[in-house]
């Protein structure tokens, strides 16, 4: 193996691991209501999104895996809205996720990831003797890898508009 490839493995991973402890943090307390913030991530999961919805005219079988995600995703963030804690500080209006929604969704999102990785990994000795790979194709070649960012779209899209609405009511 390469040592230029292990250092961008390892770069990679260490970026990846350092978004999900961020993400995690995040999750277990109290985190302010910050309209701008929940504004641009809202923009950011629709367009991903619709990038999404038009990739998967190139492969229409996904189409399955996208509503199984919606239909999840939906589920898990009507659940995750139903028990939204809220509370007023001197700064602001601070809220707090459902720690049980929230680590399942990220467990789903790791545990896609890891897999691919290791499906990838598995297959580099093909690649490297000029086999063709169908696992290191395009992500969004795999239904289940869509289906879980749908899942992930959905959920976030779903729970950030909830929270800009509750915004707006805890501000009047």
């Amino acid at each position: 193996m390469d040592v230029r490839h292990i250092a961008i493995t390892a770069g990679f991973t260490a970026l990846i691991a350092f978004m999900l402890y961020r993400r995690f943090k995040r999750s277990v307390g109290y985190q302010k209501l910050n309209r701008s913030r929940l504004l641009f991530r809202t923009v950011l999961f629709g367009v991903l999104g619709c990038l999404f919805l038009y990739m998967g005219t190139l492969h229409p079988m996904n189409y399955v895996a996208d509503a199984a995600g919606l239909i999840c995703g939906l589920a898990l963030s009507y659940y995750a809205v139903k028990h939204l804690r809220f509370e007023k500080r001197q700064d602001g209006w601070y809220y707090r996720t459902h720690i049980g929604i929230e680590v399942a969704v990220l467990a789903v999102f790791v545990c896609r990831i890891i897999y691919r990785l290791v499906a990838v990994y598995a297959q580099a000795p093909a690649v490297q003797t000029g086999a063709a790979s169908p696992m290191a194709q395009d992500m969004t070649r795999d239904p289940w890898t869509v289906g879980v960012f749908f899942l992930l779209i959905a959920y976030y899209l779903r729970y950030f508009i909830h929270l800009l609405r509750r915004e707006k009511e805890l501000e009047a």
